[in-house]
């Protein structure tokens, strides 16, 4: 077989996406117990077909409803699909997404066209849902759900009970950071999500875009988080040079630079850079007339 796989425990893998899951590919997580489970459908439509020819998938499961993790579903079109219940009427449905995460309708066709020549997405919706709290019994494991939104409002990770395995798809745990670039992403949550995350205390984090991690964890998240507070920082300066907020969104603090997608990627910072004027603005660091912004 042509695609590879990391051994979590005897009945839990990860298989590695194309571009070693980095977006706009993810990796996906394989159950093999006596109910088998693909676990989010990312990892490139090619490998998907090979999977299915390799393995038994009696459900699919996605963590949340961003394509890179859905946008393979259609190649198991008779498989039970299991989606979270938040954000139900527009898992898998790519126009309706659209309109989910982006303010106005010519940026949400763009974005379409673009997910669906990177990706391969196709439409499939769910068969069935899941909430805060629900157990997957697969046999020998089962997989708690954990509500964690401010990635997405309909975000989850997945504790494997017995051993204390964590999955935690797009809370990533990558230098690069947490991203909150849709309408419906909110700081707030996010930290809020970083926080649950910290105080499971698990023993391994297996994500969507990275390695699994085993040790240093309570390093990891503590980087993960402070990236927040470095990204504030930077904002604040420039803010003292007096910078206004289209000064902000072109010096690209979040990002850097844009290598993909360079229509797309702005979009994303500059709603990244709101909620943070947003943040500050509430917690009174700045104060606002219009566009130009002044540190108190």
């Amino acid at each position: 077989m042509s695609f590879e796989t990391f051994k979590l425990t005897d009945n839990l893998f990860v298989i590695l996406g194309r571009r070693h899951g980095h977006f706009p590919m993810s990796h996906s997580f394989l159950v093999r117990d006596e109910i088998s489970a693909l676990i989010d459908t990312g990892c490139g439509i090619d490998l998907l077909a090979e999977i299915k020819e390799t393995f038994r998938v009696d459900i699919i499961i996605n963590s949340h409803g961003h394509p890179d993790h859905s946008a393979g579903n259609w190649v198991f079109p008779d498989t039970p699909l299991y989606a979270p219940e938040m954000g139900a009427e527009s898992h898998g449905r790519l126009e309706l997404l659209s309109r989910r995460f982006f303010p106005n309708w010519s940026q949400a066709e763009m974005w379409r066209r673009w997910i669906r020549e990177t990706m391969g997405f196709q439409d499939r919706g769910p068969t069935h849902f899941f909430g805060d709290g629900h157990v997957f019994d697969f046999g020998h494991i089962s997989l708690q759900a954990i509500h964690t939104p401010g990635h997405t409002k309909d975000h989850f990770c997945l504790l494997e009970l017995e051993n204390g395995i964590l999955l935690t798809f797009d809370i990533d745990l990558t230098p690069f950071g947490p991203w909150y670039g849709n309408l419906e992403s909110s700081l707030k949550d996010f930290r809020a999500a970083i926080t649950k995350v910290r105080h499971i205390r698990p023993g391994v984090i297996a994500s969507s875009h990275s390695a699994p991690l085993f040790d240093v964890l309570e390093d990891r998240i503590d980087s993960y988080e402070g990236v927040l507070e470095q990204r504030t920082q930077a904002i604040k300066e420039m803010i003292d040079q007096g910078a206004t907020r289209s000064d902000i969104i072109k010096a690209k603090p979040i990002y850097g630079y844009h290598p993909y997608a360079r229509k797309i990627l702005p979009l994303f910072e500059a709603r990244m850079i709101d909620l943070h004027l947003e943040e500050m603005l509430e917690i009174g660091m700045i104060e606002t007339d219009g566009e130009l912004f002044r540190t108190i």
